[in-house]
């Protein structure tokens, strides 16, 4: 699809060749990136090296912002495209014309089994339990949507009854093109802090952030969506009390070392509840539908919040904390 808009892209044959060649010339790790999802150990993370990884990834991200900073959709389906993706959905049970949203979240089976070599336990504080997304996805079904849980390699099937609700992350219809099609297509998409976040950001799809685990990175949708952000919260266990947000900034969970730096820290990171993922969800369908009342309380609640970010962090003019959610956290915005 990109290749339809950008056909100078050589895609990945070309590194991939060049990285292979590369090897053959002794030494040849000094000329080489490392990249966290390759490399098994963490002697090249250092400064002398390499720039620290989370900022390789603000760059990226940085890069990113500035190529889909427009409103419109950079990359668009054929006809024949449109055609199949219509048939998709309507043999998930969805009628033509119908909406719905699309909902997920991070565990570690995905990992875990396409590359079995790694040890991926340093991203398991990203995980969260589909189940606290079901009152959500149950919630859209009662208004007439249609919940679809999207994921390739899941840990669990969901725990739902909801005619309306339907996990095709375990039913088989499965595909990388079902994928785009059903998730840049959909009213809005509620998911985690992980990478299918992507389908509708690039597809300019409004997004509810659930389970955000870094509070100092909030660049991914911010500039290119409409999105609302929620957060887990750090768990300070031997004071028996939650962090507040500005205390979380310097926490830089972004490397191989995190469940040391959690634990030295004496840190739990508190997945957000079943009542929290309804609350923005609500607040999201009401939103878009121009039902949303906003109070002057939560506006100054949102300056706040962005107060205590700092003006060098990309918040995009659509990104916003979930309103319930930053009235009933207020001792943390500190």
């Amino acid at each position: 699809m990109w290749k339809r808009v950008l056909p100078w892209i050589i895609g990945d044959r070309l590194w991939t060749t060049v990285r292979r060649l590369n090897k053959l010339i002794p030494g040849y790790r000094i000329h080489e990136t490392p990249d966290a999802d390759i490399y098994p150990t963490k002697k090249f993370w250092n400064d002398n090296q390499i720039d620290p990884i989370s900022k390789k990834h603000y760059k990226n991200n940085m890069l990113l912002a500035a190529v889909l900073k427009n409103r419109l959709t950079n990359i668009s389906f054929t006809s024949k495209e449109k055609k199949k993706g219509e048939e998709v959905l309507q043999s998930l049970g969805i009628p033509s014309g119908k909406k719905y949203i699309c909902f997920h979240t991070r565990d570690s089976k995905y990992l875990d089994s396409v590359l079995k070599t790694m040890d991926w336990s340093y991203h398991n504080y990203r995980d969260s339990s589909i189940q606290n997304y079901i009152p959500a996805a149950e919630e859209m079904a009662n208004r007439g949507y249609y919940a679809v849980r999207m994921g390739a390699i899941v840990k669990d099937r969901i725990a739902s009854s909801h005619p309306r609700v339907i996990d095709y992350a375990t039913n088989g219809n499965r595909s990388d093109f079902n994928d785009i099609y059903i998730g840049s297509h959909c009213h809005f998409f509620l998911c985690s802090d992980n990478g299918i976040s992507t389908i509708p950001e690039f597809f300019r799809k409004p997004v509810v952030y659930a389970n955000w685990s870094r509070i100092n990175i909030l660049i991914t949708a911010s500039g290119i969506i409409s999105g609302l952000v929620i957060f887990k919260k750090y768990y300070l266990k031997k004071e028996n009390r939650f962090l507040t947000f500005s205390e979380t900034l310097d926490i830089d969970l972004s490397k191989r070392d995190t469940n040391e730096i959690l634990s030295g820290l004496n840190l739990q990171l508190i997945e957000s509840t079943p009542e929290e993922i309804l609350a923005v969800t609500i607040e999201m369908d009401e939103r878009l539908n121009g039902t949303w009342e906003t109070t002057e309380e939560d506006e100054k609640l949102q300056q706040r919040f962005w107060d205590l970010i700092g003006p060098d962090k990309l918040k995009g003019p659509d990104l916003r904390i979930g309103a319930e959610y930053l009235r009933d956290n207020q001792e943390l915005l500190k």
